[in-house]
Parts: structure tokens; sequence; C-alpha cells
């Protein structure tokens, strides 16, 4: 036996927390980008949309982050969906 994983199809919420980190790290490269842009054209107005932006995006992050690793906590735990079949203990 290799140890490697079977391949298996990404569950919806693995897919869900995965698309959730990209677009938060991806929106936030591109508002810190815009943000050095203006620095760098010596603008001296207020970029509040774009700092209030970042924020929004990390709390919904950290709400789906939460509910993903609560799912996944009582998947993995004695009496759990994962964890009772990879032990074979199958009985309900």
């Amino acid at each position: 036996m290799s140890g490697k994983r079977p391949d298996r199809p990404l569950t919806t919420s693995k897919v869900i927390a995965l698309g959730v980190l990209a677009m938060d790290a991806g929106a936030t490269l591109a508002v810190l980008a815009l943000c050095g842009l203006a620095i760098l054209r010596n603008y001296t107005g207020a970029l509040p949309y774009l700092t209030t932006l970042i924020g929004a995006l990390q709390a919904v992050t950290g709400v789906v982050l939460g509910a993903y690793f609560n799912k996944s906590k009582a998947e993995n735990t004695k009496g759990g969906i994962i964890y009772d079949a990879a032990l074979g203990n199958n009985d309900l």
C-alpha cells in the first residue's frame, strides 16, 4: 500500500470553503494593489470603500470557515459519520 488516498471528488462544503478563501485572497490583494496605486499617484482622499471591503470579506471568511470546521469536527469524532466508517463501526 502506498499510503496515497483514492481520488475522490471534493465535498460541497470544501468547495465553498476553498471558494470563499480564494475570493477573499483575490479581493484583498486587489484592494491592496489599488491602495498602493493611490499612494504612488499621491492620492490625498480617503479609501473607506476599499478598506471596508477587506473587513467585510474577512468577516464572511470567518463565518464560513467556522461553520466548515464545526462540520468537520462533528464528522471526525466518535459517533461522527466519517470516523465510524473509517473504523468499520457501522452499527447505528
